[in-house]
Order: structure tokens, then sequence, then C-alpha cells
């Protein structure tokens, strides 16, 4: 049925080829002489009824009417003279303001008009009309009840023992029953209403021996939903009331979920819901947290990781074809039938945990504009390569589980997700569970950035959770280049907020290692052989927020002329005031870094830009080079000295600085509030003044004093800050 509107509580009749009430006579010239008679209706649409029988109409505007091309199924038993029956079916359509046969599509088969039976006494009619429903009925049809949010739901009359030439009455009734609910979360256009043995579909069909017709509800099969969970979709006010049409019966245990089934509320033992009757309209006004209204949190949307019973496993050709759904934006179904991303207002859909089984694929970039939206769903055993080649879009609600990249190879960018993201991208409510990241070049003689979800991020990353084991190593004999290693990203320019450990009853391991050396007498030939790692980023000039993380953080095998290595952050870098570049969002904010960092060796190489060898750790950030604010932070967790390395003692021209909070501070401006170190330093070397090797429990060393503002909590024989001013970068 089109688009039509009812006047709320009235009902419309309309009569169809006059209105004959009275029957023919026996007497009557016409009831013997063998001639058909076309049959007289009158149509009356039904108005729903709640539960005090008070009329309440299916959609509550205006006038409601059959219009143009609306067809209806007329199935008849005749009673004979004689006491013998027949029967007929007739599909009538509404043309030109007129009922008429429906004429069959296949002129082989050409339709015949239902008529009274010359010999006919008596005949008892049955219709129905189902919205979606535009031509003669073969067999059966079968439809979604989701459906119904946006059409009329279906009608059933049925007109008893009318006599012979009989004007036929047709009141019709709703075969569903109606259930508004209120109180709900407003500002949301769409519920699901899910329940055990839930009959979410419906099906009309027609039996050619009898010509009878049969209605039923039924849970849907996989043909009507192939591998997607059974619901019934009700459109909400946006106000926090929602309506659903049903199948009568037994509502009393149900939930009411976000779309694609995220958790909402959960409703046990209503009694006003134990049974909903058909043509009838149920109000429920529900009080969450009420006792029989349990309300679910974000977390309740995600499945279990470790629950591999309704993966969908992908091949080659299936983990290619979805990829380049989505780089397209188009719904794909996988060659076996089963639908796993759909289109919807937002953005691309997924719509079941898949598995990628460690099969290779070709990666496709995520294009600007383009929102992949994960709906709570995990991708699983993704291996050998990111899945995008660069986000461009919007990444959200996605989790990947099982991923492994082993890189022999050139390392430029590496990160699960994807190498890069852009400006324009924005990944958002992610989560990542055990996910190993080995890079092993033979050389590294350029940048290298290296983390895994990202390896080069210029875009926005908000809502991220770790959990299982993460592991991001990096591993090279001939490393001349630089080198930036993070636990989530190995470079980042844009926005990082809300990073925490993934709360799922398993303990969460999360191990940052750099390997990365010269090669034996050839320092002559490098130009910077740079190590920036952290648990978090391994550089950031960008802005940190709101990230809690306990990480093992190492560079103990490393050697490099600058060697930054914090808990959360490598090297925080803004630019001095004056400079190219200058900006106003390199920043930490309400941070912890519960982390056991050790910094690496530091060489000095003479014909170096820096020309100085630099080795700086931190509880927090290695060094933190004129950044805007550091504010409301925490570090914990301990930070090692060099005692691993036998006999260790800084080579000549070559700095070292370990800080319970920050290896090194530089830049006056920088505001630096409200941060506790707490990370207790581990080394039995002592500082002399001979040697340039510098322990503070707040920060190795600092130009100016950060004392005022911050604090300490941990024990040790150092000063807050262990060197103050004399350092110029």
């Amino acid at each position: 049925m089109k688009k039509r509107t009812l006047i709320p509580f009235v009902f419309f009749a309309a009569a169809l080829c006059g209105c004959a009430d009275e029957p023919f006579t026996k007497d009557d010239p016409r009831y013997r002489n063998e001639e058909e008679l076309p049959i007289e209706f009158v149509m009356e649409f039904p108005s729903m009824v709640n539960e005090t029988q008070q009329n309440v109409s299916r959609v509550q505007k205006e006038q409601f009417a059959f219009e143009e091309g609306d067809v209806i199924h007329v199935s008849a038993t005749f009673t004979l003279i004689g006491g013998s029956t027949s029967v007929g079916y007739d599909c009538l359509e509404l043309r030109d303001g007129q009922w008429a046969s429906k004429e069959n599509d296949d002129p082989n088969t050409p339709a015949k008009p239902m008529t009274w039976p010359w010999d006919a006494e008596k005949a008892t009619f049955r219709v129905y009309y189902l919205a979606h429903s535009t031509g003669i009925l073969v067999e059966n049809t079968e439809r979604l009840l989701d459906r119904l949010c946006n059409e009329a739901d279906p009608v059933y009359a049925e007109a008893v023992d009318i006599p012979y030439g009989g004007a036929v009455h047709l009141a019709f009734s709703h075969l569903c029953a109606k259930l508004t609910v209120s109180g709900l979360k407003s500002g949301e256009n769409e519920f699901w209403l899910q329940k055990t043995s839930l009959q979410d579909a419906f099906s009309l069909s027609r039996n050619s021996a009898d010509e009878s017709l049969d209605f039923k509800f039924f849970e849907s099969t996989e043909t009507l939903r192939p591998g997607l969970d059974r619901r019934v979709t009700g459109t909400s006010d946006g106000e926090g009331s929602v309506t659903f049409y049903l199948a009568p019966g037994d509502y009393s245990d149900m939930s009411i979920t976000y779309p694609y089934g995220l958790a909402y509320l959960t409703l046990t033992d209503i009694a006003e819901l134990e049974n909903l009757e058909a043509n009838t309209a149920y109000m429920l006004n529900i009080n969450p947290g009420s006792g029989n209204v349990d309300e679910a949190d974000e977390n309740d949307w995600w499945p279990d990781p470790d629950d591999n019973e309704d993966d969908v496993k992908l091949d080659t050709p299936d983990i290619n074809g979805l990829l380049q759904a989505i780089h397209d934006g188009k719904e794909y179904t996988t060659q076996a039938g089963t639908p796993i991303l759909a289109i919807d207002e937002n953005g691309t859909v997924l719509l079941r945990n898949l598995d990628f089984q460690d099969n290779p694929f070709k990666w496709q970039v995520l294009p600007n504009g383009t929102v992949f939206d994960g709906k709570y769903h995990y991708i699983k055993n993704v291996k050998g390569s990111a899945l995008f080649s660069q986000i461009n879009g919007r990444v959200s609600n996605l989790g990947i589980a099982g991923g492994k990249i082993d890189q022999q190879a050139d390392a430029e960018n590496t990160g699960l997700l994807a190498p890069t993201s852009s400006v324009s991208a924005v990944m958002n409510n992610l989560r990542l569970k055990n996910i190993a990241i080995t890079v092993m070049p033979t050389l590294i003689d350029d940048v290298c950035n290296i983390g895994t979800l990202i390896g080069n991020n210029s875009g926005t990353i908000i809502g991220i959770e770790l959990g299982g084991t993460i592991s991001v190593h990096v591993e090279s004999a001939n490393a001349p280049g630089r080198v930036h290693i993070g636990g989530l990203v190995g470079q980042t320019s844009g926005s990082i907020s809300n990073v925490a450990l993934l709360d799922d009853n398993d303990p969460v391991h999360i191990n940052v290692t750099c390997d990365c050396q010269f090669p034996e007498g050839s320092d002559e030939g490098y130009a910077e052989g740079d190590r920036y790692v952290g648990g978090l980023a391994g550089l950031s000039t960008g802005r940190i927020s709101d990230c809690t993380l306990s990480a093992t953080v190492s560079s103990a095998d490393t050697q490099g002329v600058l060697m930054y290595t914090g808990g959360l952050i490598g090297m925080l870098r803004g630019a001095e005031e004056g400079q190219t570049g200058s900006t106003s969002t390199v920043s930490l904010s309400n941070s912890i870094g519960a982390c056991d960092v050790t910094g690496g060796l530091a060489y000095s190489l003479d014909n170096t830009i820096n020309g100085e060898g630099r080795s700086y750790t931190g509880g927090l950030i290695g060094y933190t080079y004129c950044a805007t604010s550091i504010t409301d932070c925490k570090s914990l967790g301990k930070v090692y000295g060099h005692d691993y390395q036998q006999a260790f003692h800084p080579y000549d021209n070559t700095y070292y600085a370990l800080g319970g909070a920050f290896g090194q501070i530089y830049g006056a401006n920088t505001s630096i509030t409200g941060v506790d170190a707490r990370s207790e330093i581990v080394t039995e070397l002592a500082f002399t003044p001979d040697v340039l090797y510098f322990i503070g429990l707040f920060a190795g060393r600092s130009d100016i004093d950060h004392a005022n503002g911050n604090s300490n909590h941990n024990s040790g024989n150092y000063d807050f800050t262990g060197e103050i001013g004399n350092i110029h970068y």
C-alpha cells in the first residue's frame, strides 16, 4: 500500500459496485438461468482497539483509504443446491476507482474473475489485504514484520453464509497486535524488539486444490533473514516512544535493543505483556532499573571475542570482496549467501563477526567521507597486512582480535588498521586484542613509523581499548634512520584520546620493544640513528588526553644517537616560540602511565646533525620539547637505569637523563601542572659531576624548576629534578 493517512477513531467505508443488500429470491428469473452473477462487496476498513476497547487508529494521521493499484485476495466457499460445494479465488485490484479482477501477467494462464455460481445458495468469503502484495497469489508470499514500521500491517475480513446474490460486507480487522513502548531513550530513531522464539515474519499461502488462503506468523528463515538475528523493528518518535507491530503472543520477557542488536533494555516478567491479542493496541511505559527492566551499558554491546561459534569464516575472494565493498560503499554478501555488510543512512555497517582465517588479501584505501561502522563486531585473524592502505574516512565500533604482521622488508609505516591516516580520518571506539607487529628489515635508512593501530597518524583517534597480548617489536642490525615505535601509533600529529586497557577478565600485556643498532665500525656514514619509543606513541606533535596504559617499554638492546623512551610517549615535540610550524596543540593531559621503562644506549657521532648523543627515559615521556602543556597526569611503574649494560659508562659527549615522569624537559613556556611522579627509579648508578648521567624523581633534567604545582610520591636518594638549567636542546 502506498503512503496514506487515517482519521483517528473513525471508520472509513467504501461501497463497491453498488450496495445490493437484499438477496435474490428463488422466484427471481435470474436464479436458475445458468448465468453467473458478479459479486458485490461493501468494505469497511478497521480501526484498532486498545485493551479498554477504545478505538485507536493504526496510524494517527488524517484519513486512511485504499489507493489506485492496491489489491486484496479473496477466497470463497460456495454451498450449492443439493449441499455440495465449490471454491474460488480472486485477486481484486483497485483500478479507476473500481475493484476489478487482476489480470494475470502471464498470457498463457488467463485469470477468471470470481462470480456467483448460478446454482449457489450461499457462500463464505475470507479476504486478506497485504500492503506489499501487488498481484495474483500463485503459492505463497512471505514478509518480515520489520517492514511494518513504514507500511500498513496485514488485515483480514470474513463474511459467513452470505445468501446467493447478496452484498458481501467485509469488516476488516488487524492481524497484528500493536505495542507502543514509552520511556525509552530520546533522540533515537529506531529500536529493535528481540526475544526467544520470536515470530518475526508472516506469510499468506494459497492452496490451489481448494483455493483456500492461509495466513500465519512464523520465525524467519535463512531465506528471509540469512545469517542474521531475529527482530521486529519499531520506529521511534525521537522522544522516547516506539511502536512495534507484532504477532499475537507472550512478550513478558524480551529485549529492546538499539539497531543491529546493540544491548539496551531487558524486560522480564512484565505481566501486561503476557497475552497480546490481534487487533488490539497496547501501551507500556517502562522504568529502567525498576527490577523488571534492566538497562545495559555500552560494554554489553561487544560480544566475547573468544567466542567463535557465530563467526563467518572468509576465504581470500570474500575478504577482497568485503574490502572492495567498504571502499565502494556497497552491501556485500558472501559467496555462500550470508550478508555481512549493509548500507544504512550513516554509512557501511558490518553485520557479523568475521574470521579472515589468516588468509592473504588485497587492502583498500578508506576514502574521505566513507563511514565504516563495525557495529561492535570483530574482525579476527588478520595476517600479513593492514586492513586498509590508508584511512581517510571514519572507522567506528570495530574490534580486531588476533592480528599479526611479520614484516622483513621495507617498513616505512606499519599498523594493523592502516599504515597511515590523514587529517580527515576518524577512528572511534575500537578494540584491539592479541595483536603482534614484528618488523625486522635488513636496513632502516629513512623514517620508520610502527604502531599496533596506525604507523603514522594525522587524524583523530578516540576511544581505544587494548586487550590480551599487544606486541610491537622492531629489530634491525643496520638502522641509521629514524624509528618511531608506539604501542598504538608510531608517530602522531593528530589527536588521541580515551585509550585504556580492555576489561574482559583476561590479563593485558603490552610490550613495545626497539632493537635497532649500528653495524660495528660504520659510524661515519650515519646521519641520524634516532629512536623514539613509547607505550602509546613513539613521537607526538599533537594532542593526547585521557589515556591510561600499562606497558613494558624497552630500548635496552638499542643503539642510537637520539634515544627517547617513555611510558606513554617517547618524545612530545612542539616548536620553539617564533619558529616556523609553531602550534598551540602539542599537549598531554589527564593521563596515567603505569609502565616499566628501559632506555637505550646513546652514541655521539661527529658527523651527525646534532653531534651530541642523548638518551632520555621517563615514566610518562622520554623527552618533552617545547610542548604547550602537560596537565593532570600520573606516572606509575618503574624506570630502569642502564645497569643492564655491564660496566656502563656514558660515552663522551653523550647525555643520559632518567626521571619518574620525564627524562628531560626543555621549553620554558611549557606549562606543566598537576603531574604526580610515582614511578620508582631502579638503578644503582649514581650521579657524579664528571659523568653526564642525570637522575630525578620527577625529571632527569629540565631547563626550569617545575616543583611548583607538581609532586612526586616515590622514594630514592635523588633530587626532584636531577639537573636544572644549562639545557639548550
